[in-house]
């Protein structure tokens, strides 16, 4: 019974960071194809976030106060729409001339690059890219404050996002790393056991 409910607690915990990190990845999602040349995205990524990020967006003025405009929004909504579109062409241009294709879940080259002098592509995408949204969303808030709010809470998804999946990778070379040790461990052992 008790190992039940344990499991039951560890079920809903996952279920519950499954959400969050969706959420966060929706959030991301609608940002970077504004932050990322349209040209370099991996052909599986635009995927099921790329539907509940416009469902976000959608909804989001009736999050805000009434009295708020949320024709701001609604033409962000409209250029997220052409920016996947964007995507999704340059995808099928890419695929009809068998040009080489990056990995399939690849988040796209970020523009900010240009501007950031020797940093790499990880702290761009950790670093930069979250807080040049946030600075975005923080000036737009004055003028759009449901578009603006919009851009500093998308900012802190991709935070999340970026960061969650760069410890993962970090992870999985870590993983690599130590494999690789190991076998070396066992191939010298093999090589004393053959000497013997």
């Amino acid at each position: 019974m008790y190992e039940n409910q344990q499991q039951d607690n560890r079920n809903g915990f996952r279920n519950f960071v499954g959400a969050v990190v969706f959420v966060a990845r929706s959030m991301a999602v609608s940002v970077e194809v504004f932050l990322h040349k349209t040209d370099s995205f991996g052909e599986r990524y635009l995927g099921l976030q790329t539907g509940a990020a416009l469902l976000a967006i959608f909804f989001w003025p009736a999050f805000c106060e009434p009295w708020h405009d949320p024709e701001p929004v609604l033409m962000f909504l409209l250029a997220y729409v052409a920016m996947c579109a964007a995507v999704r062409a340059r995808l099928g241009i890419r695929r009809k001339r068998n040009l080489p294709q990056p990995h399939s879940r690849y988040t796209g080259t970020p523009r900010l690059m240009r501007f950031t002098g020797r940093m790499n592509e990880v702290k761009v995408k950790c670093m930069a890219e979250p807080l040049f949204t946030f600075a975005v969303g923080g000036v737009v808030l004055s003028v759009s404050p449901p578009l603006g709010g919009y851009l500093m809470v998308a900012s802190l998804g991709l935070l999340i996002s970026t960061n969650l999946t760069e410890g993962y990778e970090r992870e999985r070379a870590r993983n690599m790393h130590d494999a690789y040790l190991e076998q070396r461990r066992v191939v010298d052992r093999f090589r004393d056991l053959r000497r013997d």
